[in-house]
């Protein structure tokens, strides 16, 4: 696999892949380069991910204020007795909201109003069995693999 990813780099370039796999120098020089390659995109992760979360937190607060916004509304039309107001930005009008569901003790609730659920696979369990030595039918542990440890200086 990196044999293929060095040729695209390469470009064909048959002399350049072999002197670089073969190369300690450059075999270090290429590692090297790559480890620094993941901490700039484990760093890029990382800052997108918090960036991603302040603007959730923005999206969330937003959506607060526009909710406060409209209760106001709604004790304004009452108090002033009013069920609409035609305004240069658009007509708000009182309407009637359907109830809505209060669920309290979900054990006092009776059976005709539950669903049956279907079953899930407890992968946990599962995976337990087959590192015991289990026979499960339908399941088997892949081989596994090798992955890399990288710890920065």
């Amino acid at each position: 696999m990196l044999r293929e990813h060095l040729a695209d780099l390469a470009q064909g370039d048959e002399a350049f892949i072999r002197d670089t796999l073969e190369g300690e120098a450059d075999l270090d020089g290429l590692v090297s380069a790559l480890v620094h390659a993941i901490g700039e995109d484990e760093a890029h992760a990382v800052g997108l991910k918090a960036y991603q979360d302040q603007v959730a937190q923005r999206v969330s607060l937003y959506g607060e204020r526009a909710e406060f916004k409209r209760r106001l509304l709604v004790q304004a039309l009452e108090i002033s007795g009013r069920p609409a107001i035609e305004t240069d930005g658009g007509t708000v009008s009182l309407r009637p909201v359907a109830p809505k569901l209060i669920e309290g003790e979900s054990a006092d609730i009776p059976a005709e109003f539950w669903q049956p659920q279907p079953p899930k696979l407890d992968r946990r369990a599962l995976l337990a069995a087959l590192k015991e030595g289990r026979d499960v039918p339908g399941a088997s542990l892949s081989n596994g693999g090798v992955t890399i440890s990288i710890r920065r200086a």
